[in-house]
Parts: C-alpha cells; structure tokens; sequence
C-alpha cells in the first residue's frame, strides 16, 4: 500500500480518539466513573459519531492506495467474525454483531467490482469523480436513518415498511430487525456510501496534490499507530478490559 504520512496522522488519531471512547464505555460497563446518562447524552453521540465517520471516510480513501483488495476484504471481515464469535461466547452482554471491521471488510469486497466500473471513467474525467462524491454523500444523508425506519429528514423524510426489518441479512443490509442487540452496529445503509465519499475524495485529489508537501507531514508515534490500527483496533479492547477487569476486584 501507498503511503501518505498525513493519512497515516488521521487515522492513528481516529483510534487515539476510538481507543478513549471504549474506555470510557467500558468505565460505564464497570460501573466507574461515567455515568450511562453521560455516557448516552449528546456530547458522547457526537464524539462517537465523529470517531465512525472519520475512519470510514479513510479507509474508503486508502482503497484506492492499496493493491491486494480480495486479501485485504477477506482479512478485514475474518478479524470482524473472529470479534463477533469471541464476545458471544465470552462477553454475550457486550457481543458485537455486524461491527465496523464486518462492515469494512465487505465494504471493500463490494469496491472491488465497483472500483473496476469507475477506475477509467474518473481517471479521465474529473466530473465524473465530482459527481460521484457528490451523489454518495447525498446517499449517505438521505439513507443515515434507514436503521430507525425511515429516508430523507424534514419535510423529505418518507417512512419504510415494518416488513422490511426482519432477519439477519436485512440488518446487516440496514433494516435493522427489533430486539437486535449489538454493542458494534455498523450496516451496509448508510455507511457504505460515506466508504464510498471517500474512494471518491481519493479519485478528485489529483496526483500532485496527493504527493504535495502536506501530504507527507505526520505526526511521529502517531502516523505509526495509523498505519497498524487493525491490530490496535483488535487488541485495545481486551488491554482495557482486563485492566479495568483488575481494579474492579
């Protein structure tokens, strides 16, 4: 993969930030310190909401600096099942299903076809990426309430049938089945099109912007935490745990 040490910077901070937020929810699960009102009001739905949205919109950039896409998906998404069946087994009041490594992975299994359709067009034509950024930020917007039952917002907004949010696959497509319970819940609607916004963003910076000086500023420890963050995202939660495990007894 194609490196940029200011990707690297913004990812490795979108984990410090990640990795701040599951201690305090797992504060809150110990019963130490944050409080579920706190831990359930708005300045934590905004800080977590930023935390998801940041790392989606960079891995969809980083698809396109990449070259081993199947591997890279397969790897992904395996890391995600193994989370999934780990924490039913051992953690079922915290299980994570459809969590956000399930999403990325098949999220750049689902690029790789599409990345084959628009490759060409939006190399040679930069309208072409515009407008494709464009209409998946739209399609993020428009969709980020399907899990809740309905499109749009406002005056825009328009209602989906009850019968569409039932089972397994459609949760995991974003009609989010009653009684689903998951402490990770990331699926395809809304997030792929913000993975989407970013392979976009990717295709609109040209060449020289990409390799321009701003691009190669980073921070140090920083951009090397990014740059291994699926490791990081796999082993903080159990480092945290068990910490906190111990000074609970």
């Amino acid at each position: 993969m194609k490196r940029y040490d200011l990707i690297d910077t913004l990812r490795g901070l979108a984990i410090i930030s990640m990795i701040a937020f599951h201690t305090c929810w797992l504060l809150n699960y110990f019963g130490m310190a944050i409080s579920a009102q706190a831990l359930y009001g708005p300045v934590f739905n905004i800080w977590e909401r930023s935390i998801c949205i940041s790392f989606i919109l960079i891995s969809g950039y980083c698809f396109s600096l990449g070259r081993h896409h199947l591997r890279s998906g397969l790897t992904v998404f395996g890391a995600g099942l193994v989370i999934t069946l780990v924490t039913c087994i051992f953690l079922p009041g915290i299980r994570i299903v459809f969590g956000v490594l399930t999403f990325i992975g098949t999220a750049i299994l689902i690029t790789i076809p599409v990345d084959r359709l628009a490759k060409d067009k939006c190399e040679s034509s930069k309208m072409v990426c515009r407008l494709m950024l464009v209409l998946a930020l739209a399609a993020f917007l428009f969709t980020y309430n399907i899990n809740v039952g309905y499109l749009g917002f406002g005056w825009m907004r328009a209602d989906l049938p009850e019968g569409l949010y039932k089972g397994y696959i459609a949760t995991f497509v974003g009609f989010m089945e009653a009684g689903f319970v998951s402490a990770d819940y990331f699926s395809l609607m809304p997030w792929y099109f913000l993975y989407l916004s970013g392979y976009a963003l990717h295709k609109v910076i040209n060449d020289a912007a990409a390799d321009s000086r701003i691009m190669k500023m980073g921070i140090p420890g920083v951009k090397t935490l990014g740059r291994h963050s699926l490791l990081v995202y796999i082993l903080h939660p159990v480092v945290i745990y068990l910490i906190l495990f111990t000074l609970k007894q």
